[in-house]
């Protein structure tokens, strides 16, 4: 049966903290969130953080490639989600994001991306109407992510 602490020991937090980074890529922001719920005192987050950042078990670059490869293979999100996804865990730098991008995402994999997602949703959207289905097909590609030049581009034209 499970603990409850009111306040959990500094030994227990770090236990967990390490057996929680194993599992997969944490940010910051996703141990700040655990250490809250597990009832850490405050006074205890920054040495929990400095000795998992030393021992290894949370690092940003390695979260940051785990997060742009997973978004896009799996989820099939374009660049600017990405951004924004990195943004709302706090963990986004230009520079780490754009060699990234650049090692993870290959130019002709995203445009078949973009291609694929685009044939998909054709065969979806039940619209008779050329320039309405084709507004559709741009807003959904915008809300994926992709970039509206790329978009326009891979759009079929009427």
């Amino acid at each position: 049966m499970a603990k409850f602490y009111k306040n959990m020991p500094y030994d227990r937090a770090l236990e967990k903290a390490m057996r929680y980074c194993s599992f997969q890529e944490r940010c910051q922001l996703d141990l700040t969130n655990r250490f809250t719920a597990w009832n850490v005192q405050k006074k205890d987050w920054e040495k929990l953080l400095d000795y998992l950042v030393k021992e290894d078990f949370l690092n940003e670059n390695r979260y940051v490639e785990a997060f742009v490869r997973g978004k896009f293979r799996i989820k099939k999100w374009g660049k600017n989600k990405i951004k924004m996804g990195l943004m709302a865990k706090h963990v986004f730098n230009e520079e780490l994001v754009s060699s990234v991008f650049q090692s993870e995402i290959k130019e002709k994999d995203y445009l078949n991306t973009i291609r694929d997602l685009i044939d998909k949703k054709t065969l979806l959207i039940g619209e008779e109407d050329a320039f309405k289905k084709r507004d559709k097909l741009y807003r959904y590609m915008l809300s994926k992510g992709y970039e509206s030049e790329l978009i326009v581009k891979e759009l079929p034209t009427t």
